[in-house]
């Protein structure tokens, strides 16, 4: 029970911030970054001094900070299991400081540092985005997982690379976004998913609707290839070969997931069956790059249905998937239509929050009751 109430008390401050300072309408830029301030300072704080008992991996990034205190250089970057990138990271915080906490402290500040700078450039109304994050579990974890966490930091960086047509700064950051997590190379797809794929009629605005039947087969691939390529990409990747047998091969997850797979599929398709948004013109290549995204995310979580451990590879797309979402809420036309999508939305993933919360399912679920670091 006090688990379900802290949650919603987070979800309702989120809710009531974005109210009162209008953040679910386009904002300008001053008053955004002032909400963003106070929108994210609970994140923040709860992120760099939650207990090590939050999240199934914060112990183990820790206990791995006391490890590297007795390493030298090369032995940290000669570690098997993790990436060299983020050992090279947890060398450096071993000789600035003394406390294990400073991995999250770190962690948090470099998570939210970027992602408020990729808000405030690229989301317009960032209150519904901010609330979701919160209701669909995403800063839980980015608690836990904090190799991923780095690694999406960096590629929201990469983003801008991406939108703005810079190859070679795209492939850069990719490329230092996996030496955090080496899931991060997935988003290297995103590329020629946005630049490779057109998506109108030459000189139309008819769409091709390539693109979805891209994605369409690539469901029915997935249902016959994935153990196939979960193999292969072991053999490749042999260091995560320990997932195999830990929580996260858990059947228990599936629960969580199908129910992101509603979610997701609602947050993409809801807001094109209300008929009041603009049409007749093309999408901005943000719009385009978000939704494009959005359905890889999708189509990732149905394979991740087979094999969970695969919702690693749908942390890479989340973050896009909600915002596409929310940048579509806002441009519906002032009434009772985006009034209706935006409680809708507050509400339905709320309750999703709340079961994943009362279930605890997947296993590594494990925020509310929150326990700040170095209380009992």
């Amino acid at each position: 029970m006090l688990a379900v109430v802290e949650f919603l008390g987070l979800v309702a401050y989120e809710i009531l911030m974005a109210f009162f300072m209008g953040a679910f309408h386009p904002m300008e830029n001053a008053k955004k970054k002032r909400y963003l301030f106070l929108a994210l300072f609970p994140l923040v704080a709860m992120t760099m001094f939650h207990s090590e008992n939050i999240g199934n991996d914060t112990r183990a990034y820790t206990d791995l900070f006391e490890d590297v205190k007795e390493m030298t250089l090369k032995m940290a970057l000669s570690n098997g299991r993790f990436e060299k990138g983020y050992m090279l990271f947890t060398y450096v915080l071993t000789r600035l400081f003394s406390s294990r906490q400073c991995v999250l402290i770190a962690e948090g500040a470099i998570v939210y540092l970027s992602l408020s700078r990729w808000l405030n450039k690229w989301c317009k109304a960032p209150g519904l985005f901010v609330c979701l994050i919160v209701e669909m579990l995403e800063i839980d974890g980015w608690m836990s997982a904090a190799r991923q966490s780095l690694a999406v930091a960096v590629l929201l960086f990469a983003y801008d690379a991406l939108v703005e047509k810079k190859l070679l700064r795209f492939f850069i950051l990719v490329i230092l976004a996996a030496q955090f997590h080496a899931v991060a190379y997935v988003f290297l797809l995103a590329w020629p998913m946005l630049w490779w794929v057109d998506e109108y009629r030459r000189n139309s605005l008819e769409k091709k609707w390539q693109f979805e039947k891209l994605m369409a087969v690539c469901v029915v691939g997935i249902a016959l290839l994935t153990w196939p390529m979960i193999n292969l990409l072991l053999k490749i990747f042999p260091k995560y070969q320990y997932y195999m047998s830990g929580v996260y091969m858990d059947g228990q997850a599936r629960l969580a997931i199908i129910l992101k797979i509603i979610v997701y599929a609602l947050m993409l398709l809801a807001p094109r069956w209300i008929k009041n948004q603009n049409r007749g013109t093309r999408q901005s290549v943000v719009e385009l790059s978000l939704y494009r995204m959005a359905l890889i995310n999708i189509v990732i979580l149905v394979a991740a249905n087979q094999a969970t451990i695969l919702t690693r590879f749908s942390g890479i797309f989340s973050v896009y998937a909600v915002a596409e979402f929310s940048e579509q809420a806002s441009k519906l036309k002032r009434g009772k239509n985006r009034k209706i999508v935006t409680v809708a939305a507050l509400i339905l993933f709320a309750l999703y929050g709340v079961i994943i919360t009362i279930y605890r399912t997947p296993e590594w679920q494990t925020t509310y009751p929150f326990e700040w670091w170095g209380m009992k």
